[in-house]
């Protein structure tokens, strides 16, 4: 193994120089020529903007509103890319649809209020330096107590990373006891409102085929 070379004279661990290409040499004075041309700079923030950026970190690295956040975004996105395939039929893009959205709604409500949401409060509740409960250090690291307890951010950061794992685990279970029935439930429902719209809309141009005959 090399020593990473700082220059052409560096020796490495089998005592040999380390004696780099001249294309290598000439690509470090080059970077070496743009750090030393980039300013130097040193940005400032108040109080309250690092608060808010804190309280932003803090809710999108929460399990709940993270797996939230997830359901949101493909709610907007994924629905709408299965009924726009033309590659099937109008119906069989219907069904698709309506199986999507039942199943990132079922995905979404019971990960942010079943699983993850209580499995964070009970984390919280395990994982406090200075509670005198029974259980309320039972989830901390013995040898990171004293540590945790004086940073409260690296605190937050064990408890939302410890729940994350724990709920991936209770999702094992959930997924196929409330997931599944609930996806089929929702897709049903779906599927039953679908077929409805789709018979107006066919009543609809039947009376208008009508009227324009008869007129």
């Amino acid at each position: 193994m090399n020593i990473y070379p700082v220059n052409t004279s560096n020796i490495s661990m089998q005592g040999k120089p380390n004696n780099p290409n001249w294309l290598i040499r000439q690509f470090r004075r080059f970077e070496q020529y743009v750090i030393d041309a980039s300013p130097s700079h040193t940005s400032k923030e108040s109080k309250n903007s690092i608060k808010n950026w804190d309280k932003t970190t803090y809710w999108f690295s929460h399990p709940m509103w993270n797996r939230g956040i997830l359901g949101a975004t493909a709610l907007l996105t994924q629905p709408t890319i299965d009924y726009y395939n033309h590659r099937v039929d109008d119906e069989t893009r219907t069904v698709s649809r309506n199986r999507t959205i039942a199943k990132i709604v079922a995905g979404t409500l019971v990960g942010m209020f079943v699983v993850r949401g209580p499995i964070h409060k009970l984390v919280e509740k395990m994982t406090n330096p200075f509670g005198k409960g029974k259980y309320s250090k039972a989830l901390l690291p013995i040898d990171y107590i004293e540590k945790l307890s004086k940073n409260e951010t690296h605190l937050k950061n064990y408890r939302a990373t410890l729940a994350m794992v724990l709920a991936l685990g209770a999702m094992c279970v959930t997924n196929f006891v409330l997931d599944a029935p609930l996806t089929i439930i929702l897709t049903n429902l779906l599927n039953d409102k679908s077929k409805k719209s789709m018979r107006n809309e066919l009543k609809q141009d039947s009376e208008t085929l009508k009227e324009v005959a008869n007129a």
